[in-house]
């Protein structure tokens, strides 16, 4: 039984650090308006610009888990700040309500 939970423990590492990572990094980081795409096709196309706070912060939580947690990789900070940032400026109202999503194209009107 030990055996095979470190033969997964490897394996879900291995996903994680070679496959999730990676695709995140390369596809998910909107560097324009800041946060992090989240509807993304399996080839790393962005099919829709909503940004849902929910996924914001698990992005967010993932970068900054890994940082704190794992290896200390300045760019896992990096983009970790960057998701916070977003969600300190977007993610809620001037009552401190959080939004389910924000509608880059609707958000992006108010802001013209």
């Amino acid at each position: 039984m030990k055996e095979r939970f470190t033969e997964l423990a490897q394996q879900w590492r291995g996903g994680l650090l070679d496959q999730v990572m990676p695709f995140w990094d390369e596809h998910s980081i909107d560097r324009e308006y800041g946060g992090y795409f989240t509807c993304l096709s399996r080839d790393g196309v962005v099919f829709d610009t909503d940004k849902f706070m929910w996924l914001q912060c698990r992005q967010l939580w993932m970068y900054a888990t890994l940082y704190n947690r794992f290896e200390q990789r300045p760019q896992w900070l990096d983009l970790a700040r960057g998701g916070a940032q977003f969600l300190s400026r977007h993610g809620a109202d001037i009552d401190g309500n959080w939004f389910f999503s924000v509608c880059l194209s609707i958000w992006l009107r108010s802001t013209q």
